[in-house]
């Protein structure tokens, strides 16, 4: 990652605009949209006081801990980055108040989806998937379910059409393995419903789910998590890019920090975790 994709990415997550990050850093706004244009990049003076601002260190603003990292690690370094993943206290449809919110709307630049995409393509690729058909149930998953397609064609070979809910043939279910591309879960209710939907319009339930983030949590009416029940009832297989448990070990390993989370997820799961 360039240093002016950095900066922006920072500024993104911090929710400010390029005018007052360049107050905050006695700077013209101008500079800073030289830096993230990549049109000039920030005097050696400023990054010392850019990575205080954003309270990281220089080498996480240059980006050389990456390297380092799985691409679980890094993508939820990808999502903290670009606002998807955030620390506090969120109520979920659940009536559960968590310590944390994963939330995909956040996403709205062409990099991100492109990012996004080679995430996704590295899990199906992780736990061997073998799909020719890429599905999506609702317009926030087209960009997913194009992105991943685009990875898996570019950078490993392996071509595979792909189709969102308006796109769907009856004559689909003979012909294809469909994976279906999704974002998070937690109950399972969402992604029952678009089960369902593929079943009555393709007269059955893809093979495989590719979800970013299982949040590993109960379902509301038993000790057994989301993915377990909606596994043994339809047949399918869930996979993850991250889980919650992740994302914990991320935060003892460093990876990522924020204050009190740690302790506050692992008494979540504690009293949430299903089985």
């Amino acid at each position: 990652m360039l240093i002016g994709e950095k900066i922006r990415s920072l500024r993104k997550n911090k929710n400010i605009t390029q005018a007052e990050l360049s107050e905050a850093l006695s700077v013209s706004a101008q500079s800073v949209s030289k830096w993230e244009n990549h049109l000039s990049v920030p005097d050696i003076s400023m990054l010392p006081l850019i990575a205080r601002y954003f309270g990281i260190t220089m080498d996480e603003l240059f980006s050389y801990r990456l390297d380092a990292l799985n691409y679980k690690e890094r993508f939820i370094r990808f999502m903290l980055d670009n606002g998807m993943l955030r620390f506090g206290e969120f109520r979920l449809k659940s009536g559960r108040t968590s310590p944390y919110l994963i939330h995909s709307g956040y996403y709205r630049l062409g990099s991100q989806m492109a990012k996004l995409g080679e995430f996704y393509a590295e899990c199906i690729r992780e736990h061997g998937i073998e799909t020719n058909c890429l599905v999506g149930i609702n317009d926030r998953e087209t960009p997913l379910v194009i992105a991943a397609s685009m990875t898996l064609f570019g950078k490993y070979g392996l071509e595979s059409e792909y189709c969102i809910n308006y796109d769907f043939k009856q004559d689909l279910s003979s012909e294809k393995d469909m994976t279906l591309i999704t974002d998070t879960f937690t109950s399972g209710r969402t992604l029952r419903s678009a089960l369902e939907q593929i079943k009555t319009k393709t007269g059955k339930y893809p093979s495989n789910i590719i979800v970013c983030v299982d949040r590993k949590e109960q379902s509301q009416h038993s000790h057994f998590s989301a993915k377990h029940e909606i596994e043994q009832h339809y047949g399918v297989r869930i996979h993850s890019i991250v889980d919650a448990e992740d994302i914990i070990h991320a935060l003892e390993k460093g990876v990522i920090s924020e204050k009190n989370a740690l302790e506050k997820m692992k008494a979540y799961m504690t009293q949430y975790q299903g089985v």
